[in-house]
């Protein structure tokens, strides 16, 4: 994944970004999903804003990350893979924690005196908290509580820490990384029924057991010189790249690549979801658009946007939802120009009890004229995705359409 320069230096933070917005394809996306950059603002907001800001991301609102993933469930625990770094020092090593919203989030640092964490540019150890506002390090578990995540970073720096230094360019927030200190990380979860991963490390090929019952694997290896894709990385549910093959306990293997649909999720518990229809969500929606332009809430009114319209969208939940079920809204504009004209679909990322109202805010540019066309679905996420509230499909039943003039 190829991020905008200030996701790169904050993910950890995941602040609002926006800009182009692209289909995934595969597991690889060109930027991060609007819908997920959203969350950094509110549970219920999503931003169009129509322009990147320049300047570091703005803070989150408090209660944001409690709202989204939930907060701290228990405690966290450190995996039992363990990966060496090419120039020595405390190991790589993976951490596993949950949150009350049912999250299950991976993070990666060094390792030192079972803590994690990261190392400063002059090698002290700083241990890290827990990351929970990060989409990429979250996934929601099977029905069985089974974690199944795949991560890929190319051009990381050998501290662990995303914020020390720049892997392509000097700037006055940060050092540009030297190029021997990059590091390409590919780490994940595969489930109960894995059992060892191979992969090249220069002529050799590797094989090395999983660590279960979470079926964990992580490879470091410095970073090849002359790649031109630093700083990208890529969330998946199945390894995309940096392994060679993955090992089953019922004797099979699965070599990669594995084609579009990847290596099978072996262990995978898909949930019983019920079945949902128009019939049983569809009610009144209705729209309300603001008159005079207005800054979304946790954007600081120093960073430059475009003047923005805040359209507010309001509905009865006839059934509840939460992680693996929820609302989608979606809209178009006519009239307007093309660059007026898309708008992705997005989905309210709150636990919704049925019978309550909902209420969505939509920003589009405060310059945007015409007919703003807006459509409720709901869907059920019965399968993994890369992030979680992926949206890849059209919604399993409409709610409601509705329409508001923006003049």
């Amino acid at each position: 994944m190829r991020v905008l320069d200030e996701l790169e230096r904050e993910i950890e933070r995941i602040a609002v970004e926006a800009g182009d917005v692209r289909r995934r394809s595969g597991v690889r996306l060109a930027v991060i999903p609007l819908s997920l950059a959203a969350v950094a603002v509110a549970a219920s907001v999503f931003v169009l804003l129509g322009g990147s800001p320049e300047k570091a991301p703005p803070p989150r609102p408090k209660g944001a990350q409690d709202s989204v993933f939930g907060a701290p469930r228990g405690a966290a625990k450190v995996l039992g893979v363990r990966a060496s770094d090419p120039a020595g020092g405390p190991p790589w090593a993976l951490r596993l924690s949950r949150t009350t919203r049912g999250f299950g989030c991976v993070e990666l640092g060094r390792l030192v005196d079972g803590k994690l964490g990261v190392l400063g540019q002059d090698g002290t150890f700083h241990e890290r908290g827990l990351q929970l506002n990060a989409p990429a390090n979250c996934q929601v578990p099977d029905a069985a509580g089974q974690l199944f995540t795949a991560m890929t970073y190319i051009g990381l720096p050998a501290g662990g820490d995303i914020r020390a230094c720049d892997p392509r360019r000097a700037s006055s927030r940060q050092p540009k990384c030297p190029a021997d200190s990059l590091r390409s990380v590919f780490y994940g979860l595969l489930g109960p029924e894995a059992t060892a991963v191979t992969y090249r490390d220069g002529d050799r090929i590797v094989r090395e057991d999983v660590s279960g019952p979470e079926g964990a694997y992580l490879v470091v290896k410095r970073t090849e010189k002359g790649r031109r894709d630093l700083g990208y990385f890529s969330p998946g549910v199945f390894p995309g790249s940096g392994l060679r093959s993955i090992e089953y306990a019922d004797g099979t293997r699965c070599r990669l690549p594995a084609g579009p649909r990847g290596c099978p999720l072996k262990g995978y518990v898909e949930p019983k979801l019920p079945r949902v229809s128009a019939s049983d969500v569809a009610t009144t929606v209705r729209v309300v658009a603001a008159t005079a332009p207005e800054t979304p809430p946790g954007i600081p009114s120093s960073t430059p946007i475009p003047a923005q319209r805040r359209v507010t969208i309001r509905f009865r939940a006839r059934v509840a939802a939460d992680v693996r079920s929820f609302y989608t809204v979606g809209s178009r504009m006519k009239g307007g120009g093309e660059e007026c004209s898309y708008l992705p679909r997005a989905p309210i990322t709150k636990d919704v009890a049925a019978g309550t109202i909902v209420q969505y805010d939509l920003w589009v540019r405060y310059r945007c004229h015409g007919t703003l066309q807006v459509e409720v679905g709901y869907e059920h996420a019965r399968q993994p995705t890369a992030m979680p509230f992926t949206l890849d499909g059209p919604g399993n039943a409409w709610v409601g359409r509705a329409e508001v003039k923006l003049g």
